[in-house]
């Protein structure tokens, strides 16, 4: 260690100057030093110049965070009205509630900001009578050590403006500070309980950023959240030194586009009214489910819907699966075996076909043998002897028998051909929503195709047999079942205007006539007629018109797939549809009643008959035509839909009032009549071939340009008939036809 002193110390001493010629060396090295440093600065001055950047941070990006604020812009979500312009569901202000408990919260002169512990127990009373908390919970939240503030959960978010104020006055009154409130975009249903499962609601969501923004959960919010939300837009603001906004420094850096406005077709009015009457029948019977719709009979569009049990979804009251038993919504996703009202289908394509005779007499006593299976009559079932009666009385007596027999005279084949091919069954109808169910058709056993006759051994869902239906109201023309009347881009004030939709043409015009009539006297004959008492005469009773109705009683499949459910004389699908006037329907009405705990055949006078009384006396409005905006038509550009699921392309179509025509049954799709981004016109039909066409469709109701593409695609020769434009009103290949053995069509165009 000493030798290590002695060195440095040699090094010091060894070129030992006067006092003057140190002060030099100094100032030259300084000198040196000075210079050294001003080229530094300058090559690292021409650095950040050139790289606007320092140590991988953006210079400029760090100045705009200084002196700039960007903020963005909600776009408002669209709003849903009624067809006449009243207001369902609307974009609103919702608040959440929270408390200051930090004790370091005070003003300048020292006055407590924060909830202070003696006024925990008022805090708790008040939210307690306000908000439905737990006095106990809201004590916990209070008591948290070491936050600065805290919040309630779920109750305490999403309130209204009534509720806020009202918290506000009380705390006020009882001169507790520190409980404050955040505002948030919500989404308003003024309704309260209306049409809640089809409408569905919206829910705030938040982002990577902390932005809340509102989502579609069920229901059409969910289907048509695209429509609706729209895209956000984005603001700068200068700050000053202090990082405090300057106002009037904004510039719009993204301009918001505002979601869509959906016109449904739904009535106010009218679901109003059936919401309350839906409240007396459920009342009654107390079924584990219910549910009813009111269509359009000659355009398909829903007037009103509703289910039981059902929710608030302005306050989600009943929205909880112990209330409602399933989250499915009953119209479209829930499938069932139908019982009779198929029959009416079994009937019209009977009488299509030509082998209804009605005066031809048939026994129930001793039922029919299919295979190695009797069909018996359901009184025959019940213990009671069977009768004769002719195939007209078995109609109106709902006769197992009588409609296994029709069956058996149309065949299988031509039976399974009118009930896929045809109406369709077995497929989702894709009319908008998603997550639409397709219900089962089978036909791989002879007894179950028979049992479909009588509407078991079949799977449907309610807005398949309400399509079916509108087949028999329209005289043979199947309606696309709608539920949007119209989409307003509030953005330019372009819209686009919805029209009816047909689908096909599954029996004749004269088929569809003569199975109404026959369906009057379900309600009319004293001695057959299932919906006739001889205590009250006809149950279903509108006004002085004459009703085409058929009732219905179904088993219910068991979960495991054993069979029926059994025991109890409740567990069944009860159902009716009824058609007024029967001689040209205006209104569809289908009810259905799942494992009541009481019923009596009276009970359908309280829902269906006035529901569509009213109708009736507000038929004007129901029927008025939807209005055009004075702006134009908004565009929709086609998206590329070459490989896409047709299902869901038809969903999304339909969704922007278009209407698809898919062909075949294939998982992809190959084809597209438009080119992707074209621009495609309100109503405008647009066809598309799947990866699988095996079967000749439906083209009724096809215009003839559509009708010449699927003739390039198949290479099948079309000939022309009748009128040079307008659509196909017949084809001389039966719809089903097995497609490779066609090699020419005559089509006949008509008005």
């Amino acid at each position: 260690m000493k030798r290590w002193v002695n060195t440095f110390l040699n090094y010091v001493v060894k070129d030992r100057r006067t006092p003057e010629k140190n002060r030099e060396r100094v100032g030259q090295n300084l000198m040196l030093l000075a210079v050294f440093l001003f080229f530094i600065f300058i090559i690292n001055f021409i650095i950040i110049i050139g790289t606007d950047s320092k140590f991988g941070v953006s210079l400029s990006k760090g100045a705009k965070d200084v002196y700039q604020s960007t903020v963005t812009v909600q776009a408002k979500r669209g709003t849903i009205y009624d067809r006449n312009g009243n207001p369902i569901a609307e974009d609103s202000t919702t608040y959440s509630v929270y408390a200051i408990v930090s004790k370091s919260y005070k003003s300048v002169s020292g006055k407590k900001l924060y909830v202070q512990s003696s006024q925990f127990d008022t805090v708790a009373e008040i939210f307690k009578e306000q908000l439905g908390m737990e006095k106990s919970y809201v004590l916990e939240q209070l008591k948290q050590k070491n936050v600065f503030q805290v919040s309630f959960g779920t109750k305490g978010t999403g309130l209204n403006y009534s509720t806020m104020s009202a918290i506000k006055e009380a705390l006020e009154k009882a001169k507790i500070e520190g409980v404050a409130f955040t505002t948030s975009p919500g989404r308003m249903y003024k309704n309260g309980s209306f049409a809640s499962h089809f409408i569905g609601f919206a829910q705030l969501q938040e982002d990577k950023n902390g932005n809340n923004f509102l989502v579609g959960t069920t229901g059409m919010e969910a289907s048509l959240n695209d429509i609706l939300s729209g895209t956000d837009g984005k603001v700068t603001y200068e700050k000053d030194k202090n990082g405090n906004i300057l106002l009037g420094t904004e510039t719009t850096v993204k301009q918001a586009v505002n979601g869509q406005d959906v016109y449904t077709t739904l009535s106010e009015p009218l679901q109003t009214y059936l919401e309350s009457q839906m409240d007396v029948f459920q009342g009654e019977a107390n079924g584990k489910y219910a549910s009813a719709t009111v269509v359009n009979a000659k355009t398909g569009e829903i007037l009103a819907t509703t289910q039981r049990p059902t929710y608030n979804p302005s306050t989600l009251e009943g929205y909880n699966k112990d209330n409602l038993h399933t989250w499915d919504n009953p119209l479209y996703q829930s499938t069932y075996e139908p019982g009779s009202p198929m029959k009416v289908m079994t009937l019209a394509s009977a009488i299509d076909f030509g082998v209804f005779n009605p005066n031809e007499g048939i026994s129930t006593v001793d039922g029919i043998t299919v295979a190695d299976t009797t069909i018996n009559d359901w009184n025959v079932n019940e213990g009671q002897t069977g009768g004769y009666m002719t195939l007209a009385q078995g109609f109106a007596f709902s006769s197992n028998v009588a409609m296994t027999t029709l069956e058996q005279k149309m065949g299988a084949d031509k039976w399974l051909n009118y009930l896929s091919s045809k109406f369709r069954f077995g497929y989702p109808t894709r009319f908008g929503m998603g997550g639409e169910s397709g219900g089962i058709l089978t036909g791989d056993n002879e007894v179950t195709t028979a049992m479909t006759s009588f509407g078991q051994g079949i799977s449907v869902t309610q807005v398949q047999m309400l399509r079916a239906f509108s087949a028999i109201s329209n005289n043979g023309n199947m309606l696309e079942p709608q539920f949007i009347s119209k989409l307003v881009d509030t953005n330019n004030g372009t819209s686009r205007v919805a029209s009816a939709e047909v689908v096909g043409n599954p029996v004749s015009t004269e088929a569809a006539s003569q199975t109404r009539d026959y369906m009057v006297t379900v309600g009319t004959d004293p001695q057959f007629g299932t919906l006739y008492s001889k205590t009250y005469g006809p149950i279903i009773q509108v006004g002085n018109y004459s009703v085409a109705v058929k009732s219905g009683t179904a088993e219910i499949s068991a979960e495991d797939g054993s069979g029926y459910i059994e025991g109890g004389q409740t567990n069944y699908i009860l159902s009716v549809v009824a058609m007024v006037p029967s001689d040209d329907p205006s209104f569809i009405m289908y009810v259905t009643l799942q494992q009541p705990e009481h019923f009596m055949v009276t009970y359908w006078q309280d829902v269906i008959n006035p529901v569509l009384e009213y109708a009736m006396q507000i038929e004007e409005s129901l029927i008025a035509p939807v209005t055009t905006d004075g702006a134009g038509e908004t565009a929709y550009s086609l998206p590329n839909l070459i490989g896409k699921s047709p299902g869901e392309a038809a969903v999304t179509l339909r969704q922007n009032l278009v209407h698809p025509i898919i062909l075949g049954t294939g998982s992809k799709i190959s084809k597209v009549s438009q080119k992707a981004g074209t621009n495609i016109t309100a109503n405008e039909q647009v066809l598309i071939l799947t990866n699988k066409l095996s079967e000749v469709p439906d083209m009724y109701g096809w215009n003839k340009e559509i009708v010449q593409r699927f003739s390039k695609w198949t290479g099948i020769k079309i000939s022309f008939k009748g009128s040079e434009t307008g659509k196909v009103i017949k084809q001389s290949v039966d719809v089903g036809t097995d497609i490779s053995k066609v090699k020419k069509i005559t089509i006949t165009l008509g008005d």
